[in-house]
């Protein structure tokens, strides 16, 4: 044999992204041109708790003397291809040493979240931009690939300009035409495989695509009656101000709004410092707390213009296809009696099915204009809001935390801000947030005498809490 080695191609994909169809691909592309190949798989949990890989080595003689010894899995130092149809697969596999400056990392750029990353109380995704750059210095090169951009919302998918890139970078002896003929040769979805598998070659050939540019937040523009009030804030607030008062229009009312901008100016009156930190948490955390979401927020959710429209185009089914679409609830008794007002809450039967931490299993077929009347007729009750008993108990801990905010601001500036931060416990439904409300209650009820007696204790404690929150919200936490 006179070549050296085989050519090694490392594929990190998740399900349904067409991994194994990708590597299918390069072994029938092999055959096709006449050079021995193979491809293994490592399988990994689907759906993003973790990948599958794929690794596929290619022997560069064509009608070798002997029969070439392929390994199973990859070496450090020995990969030339890295193809990550998700962008983290491709920092995973650097982190496992096996991306070198002799690997050609040829990445796609749109993010799938993983479970690790939507699971903290905030924001946990990974950081993209300082992985890209990682990438770029630890690898030979780095093609980056815009699937949506270059495919020009055809039906191309990732794994057909995958595809493509590997055999338009040219690192494998693979002529387009030996690519074409593997996809013909599947006999699926040919006519748009071949058009993503284009797309792919010509990126290869031109550097891939450019860099992503980061998003800047978008913030819901308050209606111009509102200009003056918001104008009367610190520029540096005014966008997150505004954004919380059009979200507490949309929640409620305009009267609404102008009681979320009265308590705005309680806590900017506290604020004295030049970062404007202290009023920039309020602002966004009183807006969220304030549109906390009851029975009445679910339905006006489920029945906003344009939200089929958006689930088809999720989903890439067209106009002219039947869509089913059901949604499923469990309301217990706490969520019907929370829409009734206080002295109405014994209609609601205090049966073990309607028992916290239990509820009643509804299937709601919401594509139907039975099941979405149902929905409309309960966001129609959003008048009604503000006599309901969960209202009344959502503002009274409301209250209490902003008190707290505003004690604090008095005595620790940095301690007032992470007390804003406390409103993370306010979060989700049933009895994950009514856990949290109970632990804000709690470390509130001696909140103004430990302010002088023990600050310090109380501060870590206000850390400890953040912490614990953030990393595992619907744990039991203690303090």
């Amino acid at each position: 044999m006179s070549a050296d080695r085989p050519i090694c191609v490392l594929m990190g994909a998740l399900g349904g992204q067409g991994g194994g169809v990708l590597a299918d691909w390069l072994v029938e592309a092999a055959e096709h041109a006449g050079y021995p190949a193979q491809a293994t798989s490592t399988p990994g949990v689907a759906q993003r708790t973790g990948a599958t890989t794929y690794y596929y080595e290619l022997f560069p003689e064509k009608n070798p003397a002997g029969d070439p010894v392929f390994t199973l899995f990859p070496a450090t130092g020995d990969l030339d291809i890295m193809a990550a149809l998700e962008p983290t697969e491709a920092g995973r596999a650097v982190e496992r040493g096996f991306v070198t400056e002799t690997t050609t990392v040829i990445t796609g750029l749109e993010r799938v979240y993983s479970t690790a990353e939507k699971m903290p109380a905030g924001d946990g995704r990974i950081e993209t931009d300082p992985m890209m750059e990682m990438l770029e210095n630890v690898s030979k090169d780095l093609i980056r690939l815009n699937v949506k951009e270059l495919s020009g919302g055809t039906a191309s998918r990732i794994n057909a300009v995958m595809f493509g890139a590997i055999v338009g970078s040219g690192i494998l002896p693979l002529t387009e035409e030996d690519g074409k003929a593997a996809i013909r040769q599947s006999g699926v979805a040919v006519e748009s495989n071949l058009a993503g598998f284009d797309l792919g070659v010509q990126a290869a050939k031109t550097g891939g695509s450019a860099p992503l540019t980061q998003e800047g937040k978008v913030y819901q523009e308050a209606p111009a009656d509102f200009a003056d009030a918001i104008n009367a804030y610190p520029e540096a607030v005014r966008e997150i101000i505004g954004h919380g008062v059009a979200q507490s229009i949309d929640y409620q009312d305009t009267a609404y709004a102008k009681l979320y901008l009265d308590r705005m100016s309680e806590i900017a009156a506290l604020d004295n410092d030049p970062s404007h930190r202290l009023t920039f948490e309020a602002a966004k955390r009183i807006a969220k707390w304030m549109s906390f979401e009851d029975v009445v927020r679910v339905a006006q959710l489920k029945t906003r213009p344009g939200r089929l429209a958006r689930i088809r185009g999720e989903l890439g089914v067209g106009d002219d296809l039947p869509l089913k679409l059901t949604d499923y609830f469990k309301p217990g008794r706490d969520e019907f009696a929370g829409i009734l007002p206080p002295a109405l809450g014994w209609l609601v039967p205090n049966t073990k099915k309607l028992a916290r931490g239990s509820g009643m299993a509804l299937h709601i077929p919401t594509g139907s204009a039975f099941g979405f009347m149902l929905l409309k007729i309960l966001a129609a009750m959003k008048p009604l809001r503000r006599k309901s008993a969960q209202y009344l108990e959502e503002q009274e801990a409301l209250t209490a935390w902003m008190q707290a905010i505003k004690k604090a601001a008095a005595v620790d500036y940095d301690l007032a801000c992470r007390t804003a931060e406390l409103s993370i416990l306010a979060r989700g439904y049933g009895n994950v947030r009514r856990e949290g409300l109970q632990k804000l209650a709690t470390l509130f009820a001696d909140w103004e005498s430990r302010l002088g007696a023990e600050i310090d204790k109380l501060s870590a404690e206000v850390d400890q809490l953040i912490l614990l929150a953030h990393a595992n919200p619907d744990a039991p936490q203690s303090h």
